[in-house]
């Protein structure tokens, strides 16, 4: 099986267990939480497939379950003995929600400069990646397994030109101690609020927030 294929069925696998009813009430805050720092997403928009994805994701890789301070990822990492499961689901809790931009791509994978941290990367992907061209600036989750980075399941485009908006955000956002995914949530509402205000350009809304009412840095 390969590395994607396994990662893949773990999501899955802890979606299936922590998102069931029986957890509602741990569903719907998680999901409340989720919007009010991303902006929220109806099931008529477009994107609502994409954000369910995303926040599935989320939900089972980044936020701690009850009080036991690690992710589902984590709770089940603990309670099982097979080697390669446990492999996968500690990469998936050592993963990270990125900004990148794309810089190339090719047939099996694309090299992507993190507009978060700097770095580059070289990510293995032989999944067609529909829609996803030289020069985008995407939120994804760059997962290390298996001596590769490979993708997650879901992907955000931000709008074209804003990739050096979003990399001073980062910066400014960074220095005052902001973390990773504080700063990635927070982009995440501006691309909401800038399909909100499409009387207002996009890049305009990137570099000076205080354009959109209510939004701050």
């Amino acid at each position: 099986m390969s590395a994607i294929a396994i990662l893949t069925r773990e999501i899955e696998s802890l979606i299936l267990r922590f998102g069931d009813s029986k957890f509602d009430q741990e569903v719907s805050p998680a999901r409340d939480g989720y919007c009010e720092r991303r902006g929220r997403v109806f099931e008529e928009d477009e994107d609502w497939e994409n954000f369910t994805r995303g926040f599935l994701e989320w939900y089972v890789v980044e936020r701690p379950w009850l009080d036991q301070g690690v992710p589902p990822a984590g709770v089940v990492a603990a309670e099982i003995d097979d080697v390669e499961r446990r492999a996968a689901l500690q990469a998936l809790v050592t993963s990270q929600r990125s900004l990148v931009e794309v810089c190339s791509i090719g047939k099996h994978g694309l090299q992507v400069l993190d507009l978060v941290g700097g770095a580059r990367f070289a990510v293995t992907e032989d999944r067609a990646l529909v829609g996803v061209q030289v020069g985008n600036v995407v939120e994804m989750r760059l997962i290390g397994f298996q001596d590769e980075i490979h993708l997650g399941r879901s992907f955000l485009f931000h709008p074209e030109g804003t990739s050096d908006a979003i990399a001073s955000m980062a910066t400014s956002m960074h220095q005052a101690g902001k973390s990773r995914s504080e700063i990635v949530d927070h982009v995440a509402l501006l691309r909401s609020r800038a399909r909100s205000y499409r009387h207002v350009s996009p890049i305009r809304i990137y570099e000076n927030p205080s354009l959109v009412p209510g939004e701050t840095q």
